[in-house]
């Protein structure tokens, strides 16, 4: 079973890049990844998918920032 990382970020062209870096580990069913872009995605993202095991977040987002997000993911 894949890693499964999550990235939130609200740049449009994270997703692509992240999924080229990673393209030969996501074939290889080694890595996974999840997207959301803001913290308020990323939650609900977590409900559907509570096996990740690392969340990598920008900080400035709409709706809900990282730092909130860090917050909420602590209580």
């Amino acid at each position: 079973m894949p890693e499964k990382i999550m990235v939130v970020d609200d740049e449009p062209d994270l997703e692509s890049l992240i999924r080229q870096r990673f393209r030969k580990r996501i074939r290889e069913n080694e890595l996974d990844f999840v997207f959301a872009s803001n913290g308020l995605e990323a939650l609900a993202k977590l409900l559907e998918h509570p096996e990740v095991c690392l969340i990598l977040s920008d900080i400035n987002m709409p709706e809900m920032d990282g730092l909130t997000l860090l917050a909420k993911l602590n209580e």
